[in-house]
């Protein structure tokens, strides 16, 4: 069951708890509901998770943890889905919402040297280089946020209903599964 797998993989709020530093956050963090297991907390972690992760880099699992507080969904699942986003995975990400939000305000596609000089502008940009960005490679800032904005809808959304959907199968197969095993049973 998914419940079980779940379980067994995400830490208990008491083990949490006996982290040093944790005890400054308060009761909140150990509060049951943000622990629950159940198809509409795990669906909701990962839909905030997700919606997390599509944040540019600092505040990522800040985001995913309040909104795990605020909409009572699983707080270790929304914080780990945020770590879809990590140093393999954050070009590709980016590079398709900026491609999104490129169709969405008719702006040309950047090609491979672009991309490159982007980069390089921004690893530049790091270590105190901070010459303006749109002038220099013709990228657009607004392009990427925006893409980034409605890439993490359609992908955090796609994921909820996947997860909804999923759950139910499972817990349907598991019903039938049941009835069958009733009614091969020998009454005694």
């Amino acid at each position: 069951m998914p419940k079980k797998f779940i379980k067994s993989r995400i830490p208990t709020p008491e083990r949490i708890s006996a982290l040093p530093g944790i005890h400054r956050l308060g009761p909140r963090i150990t509060e049951p509901n943000l622990w629950h297991i159940n198809r509409k907390s795990i669906s909701g972690a990962v839909f905030w998770g997700i919606l997390a992760a599509w944040i540019p880099f600092p505040a990522q699992m800040l985001t995913a943890a309040l909104c795990a507080i605020i909409f009572r969904v699983n707080l270790p699942l929304s914080i780990a889905i945020t770590w879809l986003t990590n140093p393999f995975t954050a070009i590709p990400i980016f590079y398709s919402s900026y491609c999104l939000g490129s169709m969405i305000f008719g702006i040309p596609i950047l090609n491979l040297m672009e991309i490159k000089q982007v980069v390089v502008h921004f690893s530049s940009g790091l270590f105190g280089d901070a010459t303006p960005l749109t002038t220099t490679h013709g990228f657009s800032m607004k392009a990427l946020l925006v893409g980034l904005v409605v890439e993490a809808l359609i992908v955090a959304t796609t994921a909820y209903f996947i997860v909804q959907l999923l759950w139910r199968c499972h817990v349907m197969h598991e019903w039938k599964k049941r009835q069958i095993a009733r009614k091969t049973e020998i009454p005694s």
